[in-house]
Formats: C-alpha cells, structure tokens, sequence
C-alpha cells in the first residue's frame, strides 16, 4: 500500500470495508502488538507507514497523547477513510491520515521518534531500497519497527484460495511473497534489521488463532492483497473460485486462521 505501486493500493482500496470487517480479529490485534514493541511515549512523534485503517496509528495515538503527533501514511484511499472516521470517533486530534507515497514522505527536523510499518514492508516495490528509506526517516537514536507474518503462517486458508483461483487462471510468484520468505523467521528479521543499519534489533513473536467459517474466509480474501489474484476475473469466474474454495477449506477443516507474526525493533543513530 506504498512506494509507487498503485495497484497495490488500488487492490486495499477496492477491499476496504471486507478489510474492515476484519480489524476487531486480525488487524487491530497486529497493530497492538506492532504499537506495544514500539513502546511510544507520551508526546513522542511516529510515523505509520503503510497504515491502512489505522490498525498501529490508533493505539501510537493514544500512547503518545494530546502532546505527541501521529501521521499515518497509505495510498489506499478507502482505508485511510475508515481510519480518519475510526480516529474522529475516539477524539484522536493528533493523529492525521495522508495518502502519499511513504517512501517519499517529507520529513521535517530531525525524523520521527519511532516510524512503524505493520504488515506493509514486503508489498514495497523494492524491500531493502524503500524500508531504507524509512529508516531515514527515524531521529537519531529513534526506533524503526517492522510486524511480518511468521513463516508458515495463515496457510490453510492461503492455500485453499490459491488452489481455487488455480482452476480459473495461472498465478505467478508475487514478488512481495519472494520479499516475505526473506524476513519471516526470527533469525532472518533480526539479521536485515541489522543489514538496514539498525543497532540492538529485538524481535518478539505473538501467536493467536481466529475462529474462520468459509463465509469470513472469502471475505478475508476479497479484504487483504489476495484480492490482486481476482482482478481482471469476470463475475461468475470469481464466484465460481468462491465456490470452490468454499469446498476446499470445508474439506481442509480449516476452521481457524493461523495468526503468527514477529515484530523486530531496532534503534538507529542516524
């Protein structure tokens, strides 16, 4: 949902509110942990990069309070809308949602306290080139901070869509899961925190599993990046993939998401 791929943010933004309809289980609980390993304090500023619906920005909101600053940072317009009504609702006048490319966010004085990315850095054009660009963005001696799924994570339900949209239409290795299978492990995460410059990286996995019938794991799928893989499908091809998911995860017993993910916080002096 950054970094000059527009249809990246075209897909988030077409899904919003099926993005949406999963906070409460999936994001809001990745965006509490990624905020807890940030550690914001009270007014600290932080960036959110690839902030979707506010998942991060809204608990960094609160952490930092009436004296800190938030600015969140996506380029899926639906969801920077949820969030800025998510934010209205809770009174959160210090966190501001902007569509812009995060990468090339300006930065004034001397960075952000902590800038935070939760599930966003594998969908970068160019992983290394572009999280080094955010790490640029931090203040000296400030925190830069990374949530990604853990290696073999959310994989009943993944599979199962794969082998559905598989009936219909090719797939090609999408570059952001190349991207992810270099950082999905806490081994792997650590060593390119340190690859990227930062000092003392730390990386705390969480685990957790969300109840899933079929009628929420379609909405899961046409509310996250596996959306990309409907695109361009007439309207009965997609229904027949629902369908034939539908099958294959109630044959599967796939009855849970299988939520792991690992968040590494590194310091950099800049």
């Amino acid at each position: 949902m950054t970094s000059g791929a527009n249809t990246v943010g075209d897909v988030f933004s077409a899904g919003a509110e099926e993005f949406h309809r999963w906070s409460g289980a999936l994001w809001d609980p990745v965006g509490a942990a990624t905020a807890e390993a940030a550690a914001p304090a009270a007014g600290e500023s932080v960036l959110d990069a690839c902030c979707g619906a506010g998942a991060s920005a809204l608990p960094a909101a609160r952490a930092v309070g009436p004296a800190g600053r938030v600015d969140a940072v996506d380029l899926a317009a639906g969801l920077l809308s949820i969030g800025e009504r998510r934010a209205r609702e809770e009174g959160l006048d210090n966190l501001r949602f902007h569509r812009h490319d995060v990468t090339s966010w300006p930065v004034t004085g001397d960075g952000y306290d902590i800038v935070q990315c939760a599930l966003g850095v594998f969908f970068f054009p160019d992983m290394d080139r572009d999280a080094a660009a955010l790490t640029r963005k931090v203040r000296p001696g400030g925190r830069f901070v990374v949530t990604v799924w853990e290696k073999g994570a959310l994989d009943g339900w993944q599979s199962a869509l794969r082998e559905a949209v598989l009936t219909e239409r090719d797939l090609p290795r999408r570059p952001q899961r190349d991207q992810l299978a270099r950082i999905d492990t806490a081994d792997t995460l650590t060593a390119w925190l340190r690859d990227l410059g930062g000092s003392v990286p730390r990386v705390v996995r969480r685990q957790f599993d969300t109840p899933l019938s079929p009628a929420t794991a379609w909405v899961l799928a046409t509310g996250s990046g596996t959306r990309g893989m409907l695109t361009g499908l007439s309207p009965a091809a997609v229904e027949r993939v629902r369908t034939e998911f539908t099958t294959r995860i109630t044959r599967a017993g796939v009855t849970d998401l299988d939520v792991r993910i690992l968040t590494g916080t590194a310091r950099f002096t800049g």
